[in-house]
């Protein structure tokens, strides 16, 4: 059984939806019978792999839209600096650094070159500079885009400082496709028959293509997907996983067939502010597939508080039923286990760095708590924007106590820690959350859904604020004291404990199983 995990994007501060992808992609491994693979369809500047090798992806399992269409794999960049100016080919004068990339200016001419690099494998300064994409820039005016892994892999044309065409290349140079543009958006894609998609039959089609010349013309982004995913799901058992269905469902539904289809649901799916007079209203990622649950073989969330609140929802909405609402687990955990020992004045948080993060409201609260507990000090773990939160330890004075880590595994030192701090008011599910309970850290957040009604019991293993109806900034105090609270708690050590039973429900095993019924449903495994 082939399963496609379809995703927007992925980039280099990734989200909770990539990680669920991740803690996937891990739990399918130990299932024999699935092939599993992993579709990104946002153009990407940068070389794929770069960021799916940060979250440990098999490159054999990634598939970009792009790539689909030429027959790529993902593989790489090899070029090096080194190659791209000996292919120049005129005068020259020897590359200088910039911001980022060198410039090489053709001699005499308003022409340079400006050489994005990628840091080399094993990230060994003295090798020749591994390049990710070479600008061809006339005075100010950026003209063209040559984006490299081994060889040539697709090359950007602009006019006038505005991007108006793509053209990608098979691995023998070939062009496979181009694709045109105004104002950002596919207007029109025309795939060659060098591409190994065009000669591919289909069953299915959704907007029918026209040719000229022996091209095939496709108008728009829908029909440029449903193209591209008419042929890719060609085997009666494949199953799709739609992990952000916004910009990419109406690609799906015309092609989709008899195949099964589900639609993952990584966030607060409805707007809490905006249900007026009884009209619900859906979080816009969401909106088009839940309007359309006949389309859809399952909504697929991750904790069962969710999982409650949609049933009930869709249900009001469509009372004559034929939706499933299964509830899987987004992450996964190894056997929970404490730390030899830790440090209770430490406290720790991983996120993005991002303002719904309310990283600062955690900073404040540190500063204040520190009022009491001199020792104590926050480790922040993500990447992001950082400008604003250094502004706030600016502020506050806790350049000593509190350090920006940037992002980096933390499997196997998050239990040195002796206290989770989280801030955010909106929790799909809590991956980080997740991974500080299965090393036995209590948790500090506030009382919203989903995630840390999920994995923290009030007053067993943490402590769950009230939202304040105003200001987030009212919780500053009333954060800094459950801080001190747990802290300086007697029963710091059986709240651990009861971390590390709480996340005895995420384990491997477990989460498999789950899995395996929703995919044997209608399959035979």
């Amino acid at each position: 059984m082939r399963v496609f995990n379809i995703n927007k994007a992925v980039g280099y501060a990734s989200s909770g939806v990539e990680y669920a992808q991740k803690y996937r992609r891990e739990v399918f491994a130990g299932i024999d019978w699935v092939d599993d693979q992993y579709v990104f369809t946002d153009y990407l500047p940068t070389n794929i792999s770069v960021f799916t090798d940060r979250l440990g992806f098999d490159r054999a399992q990634v598939r970009w839209i792009y790539h689909l269409v030429t027959g790529r794999e993902t593989r790489p960049s090899t070029m090096t600096v080194t190659r791209v100016v000996a292919m120049i080919g005129q005068p020259h004068e020897a590359p200088r650094p910039g911001p980022g990339y060198l410039v090489v200016a053709l001699s005499g001419t308003a022409v340079h070159y400006r050489i994005w690099t990628l840091d080399p494998p094993g990230a060994d300064r003295s090798a020749d500079p591994i390049v990710d994409r070479v600008e061809l820039v006339v005075g100010d005016q950026l003209v063209r885009v040559e984006h490299y892994d081994e060889t040539l892999d697709h090359v950007e044309h602009f006019h006038q400082g505005r991007l108006v065409r793509r053209v990608f290349h098979t691995r023998d140079g070939a062009v496979g496709a181009e694709q045109h543009y105004r104002d950002g958006e596919i207007t029109r894609t025309v795939i060659t028959p060098a591409s190994p998609l065009y000669q591919r039959p289909v069953r299915r089609r959704g907007a029918i293509p026209s040719t000229f010349r022996g091209d095939v013309v496709l108008e728009g982004r829908s029909a440029f997907f449903q193209y591209v995913f008419a042929r890719l799901f060609d085997r009666p058992d494949d199953v799709v996983i739609v992990d952000r269905a916004l910009d990419v469902i109406d690609g799906i539904y015309p092609v989709i067939g008899e195949h099964r289809l589900y639609s993952t649901v990584h966030a607060e799916h409805f707007d809490l502010k905006q249900d007026e007079d009884g009209v619900l209203l859906w979080n816009n990622h969401y909106e088009h597939v839940f309007a359309h649950p006949d389309l859809i073989d399952g909504f697929i969330v991750s904790t069962r508080r969710q999982q409650e609140v949609l049933r009930r929802q869709l249900a009001r909405r469509f009372p004559e039923g034929g939706f499933s609402v299964p509830c899987i687990p987004v992450g996964v955990v190894a056997q929970p286990a404490p730390a030899p020992t830790y440090d209770r004045f430490a406290l720790v948080t991983a996120s993005r760095l991002a303002d719904e993060k309310h990283l600062d409201l955690l900073v404040r609260a540190v500063a204040l708590a520190r009022r009491q507990l001199p020792d104590l000090r926050l480790d922040i773990f993500g990447e992001g924007n950082r400008e604003r939160l250094v502004a706030v330890i600016e502020e506050t004075e806790t350049q000593e106590c509190v350090r920006l880590m940037g992002h980096r595994s933390l499997a196997g030192t998050l239990g040195e820690y002796g206290l989770y701090v989280s801030a955010s008011t909106s929790e799909g599910f809590g991956l980080s959350l997740l991974e500080a309970i299965a090393e036995g850290l209590p948790i500090v957040g506030f009382d919203v859904d989903y995630g840390n009604r999920e994995m923290v019991d009030h007053g067993r293993n943490g402590v769950l604020l009230p939202v304040p109806p105003g200001d987030l900034d009212d919780s500053v105090a009333a954060f800094a004291d459950a801080i001190v609270e747990l802290v300086t708690s007697d029963d710091l050590d059986e709240m651990r404990r009861h971390s590390l039973r709480k996340a005895e429900a995420f384990t491997m095993p477990r989460v498999r199983e789950r899995w395996e019924r929703l995919l044997c449903e209608e399959t035979p495994c």
